[in-house]
């Protein structure tokens, strides 16, 4: 797979911010061992954490682990830092029935990764001590297993817990309108169209027709500009990528696949996610 993420489209990111399992091979800084540890790490987490996340329904390669919990899709991924000798894991919350802005990238038919999810935190951030907590370990047994229990602890104890609670639809919304209210800007006052989007995504889901619709009028209004903006990422995507696919999907009619979604909330019914669509590696 190519070394290139979704979110890089908006952020720029050290490499200590891209999960393994999105990284290729580069020049090795400290000779011919650190691969084999990085292997060694991976199996140390995997026998602690593959047999419960199995059990509790994620599913998955090495790595990369996907549960669908009603209509909101959570990921667990090992994240192996680039500079060796340390990992952690990396936490996702998305609604793959609300599809990415940029869609000339391919997902991973498992789903999502996490940092590509539309909210991912680091496992430590959730954890008793609230903080970006990386398990270090030297290239021996003892190091590995007490890394790889440190891990799976976390992720099991508190990683768990925390997916779980927020995938309420209380939880999204207030996550959504606080991306809301970080986006507003003096040109912006409302916010972005992206959080506009979400934010109307997730009141059509909830149910309410009203901050549904007033949401999504809100987008209406800069989805031309959005739309351009989106067009020039593609065009600098496929300058970069000359050699790859001749053949991008477009940019997506984000406005009216918005409006689509919110057509059963304003008929009175129930609102039912629509059918995942699988992508490919």
């Amino acid at each position: 797979m190519k070394a290139f993420s979704v979110s890089a489209i908006r952020h720029q990111r050290s490499d200590d911010h891209v999960p393994s399992a999105l990284k290729t091979a580069r020049v090795r800084r400290v000779g011919e061992t650190r691969p084999m540890s990085k292997a060694k790490a991976l199996k140390a987490f995997r026998r602690r954490v593959v047999a419960p996340l199995k059990a509790a329904g994620f599913e998955g390669p090495r790595g990369h682990f996907v549960r669908r919990w009603g209509a909101v899709t959570q990921i667990i991924e090992l994240q192996h830092s680039i500079y060796g000798g340390r990992m952690t894991a990396n936490l996702g919350l998305d609604l793959e029935w609300l599809r990415p802005e940029i869609r000339w990238i391919p997902r991973p038919a498992l789903g999502p990764h996490a940092h590509d999810a539309i909210r991912w935190v680091r496992v430590g951030l959730v954890s008793p001590e609230r903080s970006d907590h990386w398990w270090s370990f030297e290239d021996d047994p003892d190091s590995l297993e007490t890394a790889g229990d440190g891990l799976a602890e976390a992720i099991l104890d508190h990683g768990l817990p925390w997916l779980e609670a927020e995938s309420e639809q209380e939880s999204f919304l207030r996550h959504a309108e606080e991306r809301r209210r970080r986006s507003t800007s003096p040109r912006h006052p409302e916010g972005c169209f992206a959080e506009l989007r979400l934010v109307a995504a997730v009141h059509a889901w909830r149910g309410d027709r009203a901050a549904a619709e007033h949401y999504a009028a809100l987008a209406r209004a800069l989805w031309p500009t959005e739309k351009a903006r989106l067009q020039a990422a593609r065009r600098s995507y496929r300058e970069r990528h000359a050699n790859g696919p001749q053949r991008l999907p477009r940019v997506p009619d984000l406005l009216g696949e918005l409006e689509r979604l919110i057509v059963p909330t304003r008929a009175g019914s129930a609102f039912v996610p629509p059918a995942r669509s699988l992508r490919s590696k």
